[in-house]
This record gives C-alpha cells, sequence and structure tokens, in this order.
C-alpha cells in the first residue's frame, strides 16, 4: 500500500545541512535525507526550521566596528 506524506524538499549547502540534521536528534523533522544537498521535511516544522538556521546564521556573522 503506498503512504503519501506531506513535507518540503530544501535545497541547502552541506554545511547548513548538517546542522539540521543535528536538529533532528531532538525533533523528528526530517522524512528523507535525499542527497548532499537536498532533504525532504515534514511541512509542519518548516517555520522552526528557518528560525534555527536564521539564529545560527546571525550568531556567526561578523559585523565590522560592532563591540566584542
Amino acid at each position: 500500500m503506498i503512504k503519501a506524506v506531506k513535507g518540503t524538499l530544501i535545497e541547502c549547502d552541506p554545511a547548513a545541512r548538517e546542522v539540521l540534521l543535528k536538529l533532528n536528534t531532538k525533533d523528528q523533522f526530517i522524512i528523507e535525507d535525499l542527497d548532499n544537498t537536498h532533504l525532504f521535511i515534514n511541512s509542519t516544522h518548516l517555520e522552526r526550521v528557518q528560525r534555527a538556521l536564521d539564529e545560527l546564521m546571525n550568531s556567526n556573522t561578523y559585523e565590522v566596528g560592532a563591540p566584542p
């Protein structure tokens, strides 16, 4: 019997993929790890995944002239 699952295909670089795989250990949202740049995730977790990646990218951004 065929089972349909609603999800979202994400294209990301390998570094972001590794972050998502680590986040997935806490809360299972990845349906299928397709290859080095594509993941198929549960659509209900899309906003949380985007927020987590944005927070990580902002914390790793260097701003010139910003206090340490």
